[in-house]
């Protein structure tokens, strides 16, 4: 839309305003944009305060079209947010702000050589045109090389947010205005008026099913969505922008209010469907009637934006009401009550915080572990070298003062068996296994334990096939991922199965996502299947007892660490699940 009314504009004028162009731009984003964070602000104290945390960069990187860069840089992603960001979405209109910003200098810079050469009227455009597609073009195939280049499955962020690998669309677009804009000549009217219908349903009907196709099998989590899924539903959508244009003039109907209304309001209600979202999900969980319920908010929040608030700012008048003091009184005060809150906002959610403080834990936990390992072995050369005149010498490794500190803590946590004990123990897990370090080391002092934010079932596979290839897993084998999710899950599963040597037992606990229930579900019915083919690998099945309680959890609805009560329910049902399997006699 934007390269056809610049097109417009150049046949009317001869010419290109750029600081017009920049002017317009910006009054249509940036009021609708201070006026959602401005209203949705007071709100958030509704919500658990971990949607507040570090609230007032989000709102910085929102107004400043930053949101993009600003989640490059907390190496966050949309199918990874430890707790759902209120502004996360703005990061879209971050890359449509740098469009505007060097789409506008290459136009301006497009008319200016033209014109340097003598180009005017007709051939001013032609040539324009040409330029704007070759261009276009350019800049497609550079973004999409880009992508493939820079694409990094351990580091989803750079591919995701940045703009250099994901402005292909935006010059898709251009394209499309190059051949088919909003203003278009005789020829191409009466040519798009006599279009055969039957062409048209075919090539709307095909792209159509090519969409759905995208979005039933294509899967978020899967890596080929962002690498190849993206760039076939933009080339998918500019087919269907061209269908709808043409038929917009083989048709003679008029187009329905309820259409115009919905166009007219799309921007605003992008803006406010995912605060609005957030909010209305904390109270209401069935999904549907979430959804709708959102819906009909933003799209009455979208309303009033657009038809009372933006004419302003284009020069009419504004309503009787908004006149009024008592109007500007309360935007004041909404206005101070959400700066008051972004500001007092915590700078770290509990999530995070007890995260990290678990990961403290697991460090010294480590280090106390090397420090006992090197007395071991200065022990056993004191027996060895009984009779000579050894001596230990003072290495300053500390060792562990009260290993029942922690234990205090926890409640009902099922004694591990000496069979276990007595072996070697290898856990591999994710964030949630973290948040539950300083506990689980009560219980299997001498374990290995590798646990890390971030990991999926990928990286759990290529850490086990290391531990493999080093001689260094244990014979019993717990794995605690999943709510990272991937799209192959459920093979990496199996390969550990297979490549697991003779005599280990494996304890697999199921994730839990309350935010992500019907792709965890999946796996976890699809684990549990693959468990009861074999004696030796048992389920420890946290997602189906944590469910019915899950508003014990933290906010993001999977983590618990630093809540002692969960975590001994947790560390419960793997020591059963230990138990049990020690049972069996092992891999065959």
């Amino acid at each position: 839309m934007i390269t056809s009314l610049f097109f417009i504009e150049l046949e009317k004028s001869d010419g290109f305003d750029l600081l017009n162009y920049y002017k317009r731009r910006f009054l249509r984003i940036f009021p609708p944009l201070v006026l959602m964070i401005g209203s949705i602000l007071p709100f958030t104290l509704l919500l658990p305060s971990d949607f507040r945390a570090n609230l007032a960069k989000q709102v910085a990187a929102a107004i400043g079209f930053a949101t993009n860069r600003f989640e490059i840089l907390s190496g966050s992603s949309y199918e990874a947010q430890q707790t759902p960001k209120l502004f996360v979405h703005t990061w879209t209109l971050s890359l449509e702000f740098l469009f505007y910003l060097i789409w506008g200098v290459l136009l301006f810079a497009i008319v200016m050589l033209l014109r340097y050469f003598n180009k005017n009227g007709k051939l001013l455009l032609g040539y324009t045109r040409l330029l704007v597609l070759l261009i276009s073009s350019i800049l497609i195939i550079f973004s999409i090389i880009r992508l493939q280049v820079t694409f990094d499955p351990k580091y989803l962020s750079y591919s995701y947010f940045s703009f250099g690998t994901h402005m292909f669309p935006f010059f898709i677009g251009a394209i499309i205005s190059v051949f088919v804009g909003i203003k278009i000549d005789t020829h191409q009217r009466e040519k798009f008026a006599n279009y055969p219908m039957n062409k048209w349903l075919l090539w709307t009907i095909i792209p159509l099913f090519c969409l759905l196709g995208l979005t039933i099998f294509g899967k978020f989590e899967s890596i080929w969505t962002i690498r190849t899924n993206l760039i076939a539903a933009s080339v998918i959508a500019g087919i269907l922008i061209i269908q709808f244009r043409i038929l917009n003039e083989r048709i003679t109907v008029e187009e329905p209010k309820v259409l115009t209304m919905l166009a007219d309001t799309s921007y605003s209600v992008y803006l406010f469907h995912w605060p609005v979202w957030l909010i209305i999900s904390n109270f209401i969980h069935q999904v549907f009637i979430a959804g709708v319920l959102s819906f009909v908010v933003s799209l009455a929040c979208a309303s009033f934006v657009y038809y009372y608030v933006e004419p302003y700012f284009h020069g009419k008048e504004l309503p009787t009401f908004m006149r009024r003091k008592l109007f500007y009184v309360g935007i004041f005060g909404i206005g101070l009550m959400g700066l008051a809150i972004a500001i007092s906002a915590p700078k770290i959610s509990k999530i995070e915080q007890s995260i990290n403080e678990a990961q403290i834990s697991k460090t010294m936990t480590d280090l106390n572990q090397q420090g006992m390992l090197a007395q071991n072995l200065i022990d056993t050369g004191n027996d060895i070298f009984a009779n000579t005149t050894w001596e230990n010498p003072t290495l300053g490794f500390s060792t562990s003062t009260n290993p029942q500190s922690t234990q205090a803590v926890l409640k009902d946590v099922a004694t591990v068996s000496d069979t276990v004990l007595n072996s070697t123990q290898t856990v591999l897990g994710d964030s949630v296994m973290v948040g539950v370090v300083p506990y689980l080391t009560t219980i299997l002092p001498d374990a290995d334990i590798d646990a890390e934010v971030g990991r999926n079932y990928n990286t759990i596979y290529d850490l086990f096939a290391k531990k493999l290839k080093d001689h260094t897993l244990g014979r019993y084998l717990i794995i605690s991922a999943g709510a990272n999710v991937t799209d192959n899950m459920i093979s990496d599963v199996q390969k550990i199965i297979d490549e697991s040597p003779k005599g280990t037992r494996i304890v697999f606990v199921t994730p839990f996502d309350g935010n992500n229930m019907t792709v965890i579900n999946q796996f976890n019915t699809q684990l549990l299947d693959i468990s009861k083919k074999y004696k030796w690998v048992q389920l420890a099945d946290w997602a189906t007892f944590i469910s019915p309680q899950s508003s014990e959890l933290w906010a993001d609805k999977i983590h618990f660490g630093g809540k002692p009560d969960v975590s001994s329910q947790y560390l419960d049902l793997v020591a059963k699940s230990l138990n049990k399997v020690s049972k069996s006699s092992g891999k065959p």
